[in-house]
C-alpha cells in the first residue's frame, strides 16, 4: 500500500531534506528570476495567459510553473523568495516518491528505499530544490511518466498509455521539448528490443494524438498572440540552442564535470554500479530486464543532454532518478548473500583518475567553470572538517558495508553522511552567494540614495534580479547610446551600472552619478539626468564577511 511505513519515514526524511533553508537564497540570476516576475505579473495584473517580462509578452517557455508559483503566492498577495521555490520543492518530495513506488515496482523495496534515499541526498536534486526553474518540476512529470511506461511495457492491465503521455504532455508544459524525452526513452526501447508487438505495447497512434491535444494549447496560444514569434522561439530556443555545432574537447568535458557535479557525493559508487549492471546484462541474471531498462533511461537522459551545444548544470537532472535507481539496486545487491559481488578496485581506480583528468580538463578548458569560486569553495577550517567528516562518514561505511555484507546494517550512516555534505555545502555556499549577490541590500541603498528616482534599466549586471527586489520592470541596456535614450524618455528614473560599464560612457559631465553597492564585488553605480558628475570617494572593495 502507498500509506505502508517505508513510505511514511521515506517522505518524512524527503520533507525535512527540502525544508532546509529554504526561500533563503536571494534570486541573483535573470533564470531564478523570471518564473517569480512572471507568476508577479499574473497576481498583479490578472495576465494569467500573456504575462510579461519588462512590458514584453513572455513567449519562451510555457507557464505552468509560473501558474503554480502564481498560486501559491496567492494567500500572500505577491511572490516572495519563498513562495517562488515552493512549488519547486513539492516537486522534488514528489520525485522521491515516485522513485520509491517504481524502483519497489521494478527491483523490490530493499532497492526503492536505497534508490530514494540516495537521490534526495545528490547535490543535483538537493540544490534545484530550492530554484524557482523549471527543471525540478520537469524532472518530476518525467519521472512520473516513465513510472507509468514500465507496467504498460510489461503488458499489465489498465490504460497505462494514458498516464504516460498525459505526463510527458506536462512535463512539456514545465519547460518545452525536453519534456517529451520520455517519448524517446520509449522510442529507444522499442528500437532496442527483439520481443515482438514491442511497438503496439507503445500505443502509438492514440498515444501521440493524447499529447498532441495536450501540447497545442501552447502553441496555439502563441500564434493567435504572434506568429512570427513563435517562429523565433522555436528555431532559436528549441532548436539552435540545443543542437550541436560541432563537438570540442571542452564540451567533452563539460558532459562529465556536470555528470559529476550533479550526483555528487554518490558519483562516486558510479563505476562500481556500472561495472556490475554491465555483468547482469551480459549474463542474464536475475532483474536483467529491469537493469537494462534503467540503463537505457539513463543512457538516452545523457545522450541528448550531452550532445547540446549550450551545457548547463540543470539539464543533467533527469538523470539523477535512474541512476539513483541503479545505485539503489547494487545497494540491495550488496547485502544478498547469494548475490555475485566483485568490487574492481583497478577498474575503480583507473575511472577514478580518468574523472580526476576530465575535470582539471575542464577547469584549464572552459574557465568560466571556475568564475565562482569565491562562493562555491570552503572557507573556514569548520566548513572543511564537517564536509569532510561527512563524506569520510559516507565512504567508511559504504566500503565497510560492501567488504562485510552489512550494508543494510550501516547504509542509515552512509546516507548521514552524504546528507551532512549536501546540506553543509549548500547552507555555507548560501551564505557566501547571499553576501556576494545582495539585491535587497541594494534596492534599499537606491531607495536611500535617489528615492524620488526609479530605477529603469541596468548594464553590466542582471537586470531581472532588480525587477523582483524594485517590483518594477527593469530592463537591460548596453551601449552609451541605450543609457542616453532611457534618460531622455525617462529623465526622472535611474540606471544601475557596473565601473567597468561607466567607463564606456564618455560624455558622464550630462549625468549625475553616485556610488552605490557591490554585487559579486563588482562596484555598482548609479546613474540619472544632472547637470554634472557628482562622485563620492570609492569605498574599499573588501569581500563579505564569511559564515
Amino acid at each position: 500500500m502507498l500509506l505502508a511505513r517505508p513510505v511514511v519515514w521515506i517522505m518524512a526524511a524527503a520533507t525535512l531534506m527540502a525544508a532546509l533553508d529554504l526561500g533563503r537564497r536571494i534570486l541573483a540570476t535573470n533564470d531564478e528570476a523570471r518564473f517569480a516576475i512572471l507568476a508577479q505579473d499574473m497576481l498583479s495584473r490578472g495576465a494569467w495567459l500573456f504575462p510579461q517580462l519588462n512590458d514584453s509578452v513572455y513567449q519562451n517557455k510555457p507557464l505552468l510553473l509560473a501558474w503554480l508559483i502564481a498560486l501559491s503566492s496567492w494567500p500572500v498577495g505577491h511572490v516572495t523568495q519563498l513562495t517562488a521555490v515552493l512549488p519547486s520543492a513539492i516537486a522534488a518530495v514528489g520525485t522521491v516518491l515516485v522513485v520509491y513506488v517504481l524502483g519497489r515496482d521494478m527491483l523490490g523495496g530493499a532497492a526503492a528505499r536505497f534508490a530514494a534515499l540516495i537521490l534526495m541526498t545528490t547535490q543535483g536534486w538537493f540544490l534545484h530544490a530550492r530554484l524557482p526553474m523549471p527543471d525540478m518540476l520537469m524532472t518530476f512529470f518525467i519521472t512520473a511518466s516513465i513510472a507509468t511506461l514500465w507496467p504498460m511495457l510489461n503488458r499489465r492491465p489498465r490504460p497505462w498509455w494514458v498516464g504516460f503521455y498525459a505526463l510527458a504532455g506536462l512535463a512539456f508544459w514545465s519547460k518545452g521539448l525536453a519534456g517529451l524525452l520520455p517519448v524517446v526513452v520509449a522510442l529507444a526501447w522499442a528500437l532496442t528490443g527483439r520481443r515482438p508487438g514491442r511497438w503496439r505495447e507503445l500505443r502509438l497512434v492514440p498515444g501521440l494524438g493524447l499529447l498532441v491535444l495536450i501540447v497545442a494549447p501552447w502553441w496555439l496560444r502563441g500564434l493567435l498572440f504572434d506568429r512570427s514569434a513563435v517562429g523565433a522561439v522555436l528555431m532559436s530556443d528549441y532548436l539552435f540552442w540545443y543542437l550541436p555545432q560541432s563537438l570540442p574537447t571542452a564540451l567533452v568535458t563539460s558532459v562529465i564535470q556536470h555528470l559529476i557535479g550533479i550526483l555528487f557525493p554518490w558519483v562516486l559508487v558510479l563505476p562500481i554500479v556500472i561495472f556490475h549492471a554491465g555483468r547482469v546484462w551480459r549474463s542474464g541474471e536475475r532483474g536483467r530486464d529491469a537493469v537494462s531498462f534503467l540503463v537505457l533511461w539513463s543512457a538516452v537522459m545523457l545522450l541528448a543532454v550531452g550532445i547540446t551545444e549550450n551545457q548547463r548544470l540543470r539539464y543533467y537532472l533527469p538523470l539523477v532518478p535512474p541512476m539513483s535507481l541503479l545505485m539503489g539496486w547494487w545497494s540491495a545487491r550488496a547485502f544478498e548473500p547469494a548475490a555475485p559481488l566483485r568490487i574492481p578496485w583497478r577498474t575503480y581506480g583507473v575511472l577514478g583518475l580518468v574523472l580526476a583528468a576530465a575535470t582539471a580538463a575542464a577547469v584549464l578548458l572552459r574557465p568560466t567553470w571556475a568564475t565562482g569560486a569565491h562562493v562555491a569553495f570552503p572557507t573556514s577550517t569548520i566548513e572543511v572538517a564537517v564536509m569532510a567528516a561527512g563524506l569520510g562518514l559516507m565512504v567508511a561505511t559504504l566500503v565497510y558495508g560492501v567488504r562485510r555484507r552489512r550494508l543494510a546494517q550501516v547504509f542509515a550512516l552512509a546516507w548521514i553522511g552524504s546528507a551532512v555534505w549536501v546540506a553543509g555545502w549548500y547552507h555555507w555556499e548560501l551564505e557566501r552567494r547571499n553576501a556576494a549577490y545582495d539585491y535587497p541590500r541594494v534596492r534599499a541603498e537606491a531607495a536611500r540614495l535617489l528615492p524620488e528616482a526609479p530605477v529603469v534599466a541596468a548594464w553590466g549586471i542582471y537586470e531581472l534580479p532588480f525587477s523582483f527586489y524594485f517590483r518594477r520592470p527593469v530592463v537591460a541596456i548596453a551601449t552609451p547610446g541605450d543609457l542616453q535614450r532611457m534618460i531622455a524618455v525617462e529623465p526622472a528614473a535611474s540606471v544601475v551600472l557596473t565601473e567597468a560599464a561607466l567607463t564606456h560612457v564618455t560624455d558622464q559631465e550630462r549625468f549625475r552619478v553616485l556610488p552605490l553597492e557591490r554585487l559579486n564585488f563588482e562596484r555598482l553605480v548609479l546613474v540619472t539626468a544632472g547637470p554634472a558628475l557628482e562622485r563620492a570617494a570609492p569605498r574599499p572593495l573588501t569581500r563579505p564577511p564569511g559564515p
